[in-house]
């Protein structure tokens, strides 16, 4: 269980230079689409390489392939979006209402019978909802009805990507799921360039820009590997509970990279958000919880 917490935290570190790297990238001249298509294109790349390497299989179940397909999709329509409500909504909303996933992921695994979650275990997701509410909200926000709705339904696609996701590494390995999935996301994204969407191909201006959007592949790729990995090992609801630090590496990653300070009230959610995860985890440990 040790090796599983451990893989998900980790996922969370890798993940945490995902959203700095973007950032990188953007600034220094990418567009939109080539960030998220040269993502998948690194990540398979890597994943094909390793896979061969390993002498895996990339065959999978026909069983499977619905499953796959459809996860896929649902990571797709995720991304598509995320991206279209932060032009209506504060980009910290958009990530605090996607945060709220390990809820949903709790209610599903519950009803599954794949988790027995305790009283004081749901009361530290919704503490860790608080803690990321403080980190991620703006003063200046401004509510848009559209740009809730939009970010709710990319919350149930979340939530829905997660569950099948985490089962389908469980049947066909992380690395190859994950390799189908960066193969069909650069299906949908070549589809949707071709089809009069308005996507567009910049390339980065800079060497730095180059190596921003390199890193952002290799750090894609190795966190979900990894996510989905762990997930296999304690379970679909201790993984997404464990992930919700990747805010916390972010934002110290930002100081760092970026020389973006926290205010005092991000720093209060900060250690919310620590307290609610070291609440859960301690009372899985004993044995209240039990991933099946």
């Amino acid at each position: 269980m040790k090796t599983g917490i451990f893989i998900v935290l980790l996922s969370s570190f890798f993940f945490a230079f995902v959203p700095n790297s973007a950032k990188i990238a953007l600034d220094e001249g990418s567009s939109l689409f080539f960030l998220v298509f040269s993502r998948y294109a690194i990540g398979g790349l890597i994943l094909f390489l390793f896979i061969i390497f390993i002498k895996g299989k990339f065959l999978i179940p026909v069983t499977s392939i619905p499953y796959v397909i459809f996860s896929s999709i649902c990571a797709c329509i995720l991304i598509t979006l995320t991206y279209h409500a932060v032009d209506y909504l504060d980009v910290g909303i958009v990530m605090l209402i996607l945060y709220c996933f390990p809820l949903g992921v709790a209610f599903v695994s519950y009803a599954k019978g794949k988790s027995n979650i305790s009283i004081t275990q749901w009361s530290s997701i919704v503490v860790l909802i608080i803690g990321l509410y403080f980190m991620l909200s703006s003063d200046k926000q401004v509510l848009n009805s559209y740009g809730l709705f939009i970010s709710f339904m990319g919350l149930l696609f979340f939530i829905a990507f997660i569950v099948t996701a985490s089962d389908l590494s469980e049947q066909i390995g992380a690395t190859t799921f994950n390799f189908y999935l960066s193969l069909i996301g650069m299906i949908f994204l070549l589809t949707g360039y071709v089809l009069p969407l308005g996507f567009t191909i910049n390339l980065p201006s800079t060497d730095y820009g180059y190596i921003a959007i390199f890193a952002n592949g290799v750090f894609y790729i190795l966190s979900w590997v990894l996510f989905f990995k762990g997930a296999s090992i304690i379970g679909a609801t201790r993984s997404s509970m464990l992930a919700c630090v990747e805010p916390l590496f972010a934002a110290l990653l930002a100081i760092f990279l970026l020389g973006q300070l926290l205010s005092l009230t991000e720093w209060i959610g900060f250690f919310i958000v620590l307290t609610a995860i070291y609440i859960f985890e301690r009372n899985n440990e004993g044995n209240k919880v039990s991933s099946k």
